[in-house]
């Protein structure tokens, strides 16, 4: 299976939205997605012409703060999810921009498991920050510029 990542195009939502739903009890709406395709750092990852995930965020100078990241169901846990945090790591390297945030559910082992491997550490918790569950958030940060040095000795 060979997939591609591409900028994620306002026709892509209604796709995309299916996807939300069937996925997370307290979904996104469309003018949501809206909004990250107009700032800018909005991708989705297909295979055959078909979306299979898809991850959004924001870029502040020299940190990026991932709000959206999704796999559909059928191809959670074969890598999907690590390569579209990797394929934004990688472009946003290019841009001089080191510094990566997200939030994650407490309860949500495989995307901590995914996380930890990509060099997250938590830096903090949200109290009740998710909703339908209500859930606290933690918060995972990793600075590029350390992992870098930490792998160069």
């Amino acid at each position: 299976m060979k997939e591609k990542i591409r900028e994620m195009k306002r026709e892509d939502i209604p796709n995309i939205m299916k996807m939300e739903k069937e996925l997370f009890a307290a979904s996104w709406e469309e003018e949501m997605f809206i909004e990250e395709i107009e700032k800018q750092y909005a991708y989705v990852l297909e295979i055959k012409n078909k979306i299979i995930g898809y991850i959004c965020g924001w870029k502040l100078l020299d940190e990026f703060n991932i709000t959206n990241i999704a796999v559909a169901p059928d191809f959670q846990r074969k890598g999907f999810g690590k390569v579209l945090v990797k394929f934004l790591m990688s472009k946003l390297l290019d841009e001089k921009c080191f510094k990566f945030f997200l939030e994650v559910r407490e309860s949500n082992q495989a995307a901590k498991k995914l996380y930890d491997k990509l060099g997250f550490v938590v830096i903090g918790l949200r109290k009740n920050y998710y909703h339908s569950p209500e859930e606290d958030a933690m918060v995972l940060g990793t600075n590029l510029i350390k992992i870098i040095k930490k792998r160069a000795t």
